[in-house]
């Protein structure tokens, strides 16, 4: 079957085009969202061609192979990395983190769950919410069919996000973030801050993107399947507004410097329909929450 260039991939390729991103990283990406070898070649060349800044794979090269065998392995050393280090977390109370020492005070050993005390201080807690405050907006969603960002019923909040390392407090926690999971901060994405008022909510849903939905595809482009989930709670909230874990029974309570990690990924890189979660509605206060995914790749 022949492969099509949908309007999202092609967004995709100037988007990354325009932020710099080398070819060999495009094509990393391409390969980790599941498009054909073949088609990444042709498809980088052509669009690559007088390009400034860009150098498409000339024509004799082994090129494609060579990133193929390069991808792959990339994915599954992420992945081996994540769940390495998640056996090594798992017999720990407490994670130094560099800058910062944190308390596990919760643990799910089978979907690869950490609920973590002390990973930010109140006064990182408080930059990010007063830096958020000033531009936050609707939250969206990824549509499953189009791919395109759009308001989605089950998510009641306003957000934003910050790109990497765009503050010292961002940098730190990133930092931090990639010392705990033991994966590069590249492969983060940027920072979400969410804040959701009294009866607001995020039914439950799924953090990694199915590869049957043609939507995701220009997603999976971005540094491949998300691994995992880091969610960083900024404030004490006074009713409600808890993370649930429906097929397992979980609740894990905000509270001001905490994060609760957790895999979309099994050790054999399976999605798990046991990471269905969501946030339950507030019932008092306000929630302030910060959310970083980390993918098996460089995201670009």
């Amino acid at each position: 079957m022949t492969q099509t260039v949908s309007r999202e991939l092609e967004d995709w390729f100037q988007l990354n085009v325009s932020r710099g991103c080398r070819t060999e990283q495009l094509h990393q990406s391409l390969i980790e969202a599941g498009y054909p070898a073949d088609f990444v070649g042709s498809f980088l060349s052509e669009r690559s061609r007088g390009l400034p800044g860009i150098d498409a794979p000339g024509p004799g090269t082994d090129s494609d192979a060579t990133m193929l065998s390069v991808a792959s392995p990339s994915a599954e050393a992420a992945l081996d990395a994540w769940w390495t280090r998640f056996a090594e977390l798992s017999q720990l109370n407490h994670v130094n983190l560099g800058d910062r020492t944190a308390v596990i005070a919760g643990r799910q050993l089978a979907q690869g769950i950490l609920y973590l005390r002390d990973l930010l201080s109140a006064d990182e807690c408080d930059t990010l919410v007063a830096d958020a405050e000033r531009r936050i907006e609707g939250s969206t969603v990824v549509d499953p069919e189009t791919g395109r960002f759009v308001p989605d019923p089950r998510r009641s909040s306003m957000g934003t996000y910050f790109e990497r390392a765009a503050n010292p407090v961002v940098a730190a926690v990133e930092q931090r973030l990639a010392v705990l999971s033991g994966l590069p901060e590249v492969n983060g994405e940027g920072l979400q801050i969410l804040f959701y008022q009294v009866g607001g909510e995020y039914r439950p849903h799924f953090d990694y993107f199915d590869p049957a939905n043609p939507g995701y595809a220009a997603q999976l482009g971005h540094g491949g399947q998300r691994l995992l989930t880091i969610i960083l709670y900024l404030n004490d909230v006074e009713g409600g507004g808890g993370t649930i874990f429906p097929e397992l029974g979980l609740e894990f309570l905000p509270a001001k410097g905490a994060a609760l990690m957790f895999a979309s990924l099994d050790r054999e890189g399976a999605l798990q329909p046991k990471s269905l979660h969501g946030g339950n509605p507030v019932t008092a206060g306000q929630k302030w929450i910060a959310t970083r995914w980390i993918r098996l790749g460089a995201y670009c």
